[in-house]
């Protein structure tokens, strides 16, 4: 991608072991070096500039398949979460399969339970946070706040009208958007 391309916001995609996915430009942090947010999984990362590449129209059409999600019923006991309640959640994640319990589904945020049934007894993740007073059990859900700092999927997904699938924003600060011209099939800059 040009350099003048490399822009937050810029839907573009990248290569990661021989893979491609579609990412969109978080921020530029070096003249090699980019954070990028992946919408189909919800997660920043950091690649190298010259493994950017445009995306081909058609799939900039696609929803996103991540969906901004915050843990049901909690709220964090001092405003924001601290770093101890983060290194908790992320132990309890780990690499294993969990149970997800959807509570509902408000503002393009998706509430919902977490639960681990891989040992005798079922561990819910509220109340693990809660019984180490990271967390207030307040049976209410209102993300924390930062939310949407700490959750880049906020900034650039939105649910559809059908609240089924998540659609991709095209935020102001993409600078260069392809349109496709319907009588010649060819890629013209906005």
């Amino acid at each position: 991608m040009p350099e003048s391309s490399v822009q937050p916001g810029q839907l573009c995609c990248v290569t990661v072991s021989k893979w491609w996915y579609r990412v969109i430009i978080h921020r530029v942090i070096n003249d090699h070096e980019v954070e990028v947010f992946y919408p189909d999984y919800g997660n920043l990362e950091t690649v190298r500039k010259s493994c950017l590449r445009f995306l081909k129209w058609c799939y900039l059409k696609l929803p996103a398949q991540a969906i901004p999600c915050s843990l049901a019923w909690v709220k964090p006991v001092e405003g924001t979460w601290s770093n101890a309640a983060t290194l908790l959640f992320k132990q309890l994640c780990g690499s294993k399969l969990l149970v997800g319990i959807v509570d509902e589904y408000v503002n393009g945020i998706l509430h919902l339970f977490l639960c681990d049934t891989s040992t005798e007894k079922d561990v819910y993740f509220h109340c693990v946070l809660g019984d180490e007073g990271y967390a207030d059990v307040c049976g209410e859900n209102v993300p924390s706040q930062g939310f949407m700092e700490l959750n880049p999927s906020a900034l650039y997904v939105q649910p559809s009208g059908k609240q089924e699938n998540a659609e991709l924003v095209k935020p102001d600060l993409c600078l260069q958007q392809e349109s496709l011209d319907a009588d010649s099939e060819t890629a013209t800059s906005k």
